[in-house]
């Protein structure tokens, strides 16, 4: 936001873009209404995979230091079940959203109008769902 806020009265073809993931997004979402409030033009590509994921691969890491069963890694990390609305959450705060984007043949050009309207003004929320498996675990079992 401060990033967008310095370039906002910028003409050098300057877009400002935040990527971040879904967990990220719902623990700072209220700073939106300032976005909207303030007018800041900007992208924000939320890459959603439904979870708290770093902290997941870390309870995985501490369950296989203790010697506890793994697959509880997802208990209390999980956003599912049920599923956060991301795009609501920035309509609700008068930004404008794309999403949810599935198919990722679509994610280019979808940034690529993303990328347009914030050039025109807009603030813009895009929800891009990823896999929720996409890293390995940072601690190997011995």
């Amino acid at each position: 936001m401060g990033a967008a806020l310095a370039l906002r009265d910028v003409h050098d073809g300057y877009v400002p873009v935040a990527i971040l993931g879904d967990g990220d997004y719902l623990m700072g979402v209220q700073a939106l209404w300032t976005a909207a409030h303030e007018k800041i033009p900007l992208l924000i590509i939320v890459s959603n995979n439904k979870s708290y994921f770093n902290d997941e691969m870390h309870q995985e890491a501490i369950a296989k230091k203790r010697g506890r069963p793994t697959e509880n890694r997802w208990i209390g990390q999980r956003i599912d079940n049920p599923e956060i609305d991301i795009c609501a959450l920035a309509k609700a705060q008068g930004l404008g959203s794309i999403g949810p984007v599935s198919d990722m043949k679509h994610l280019a050009e979808t940034i690529e109008e993303g990328l347009r309207q914030v050039q025109e003004g807009a603030t813009l929320v895009m929800d891009v769902r990823i896999k929720p498996e996409y890293a390995a675990s940072p601690v190997h079992d011995r």
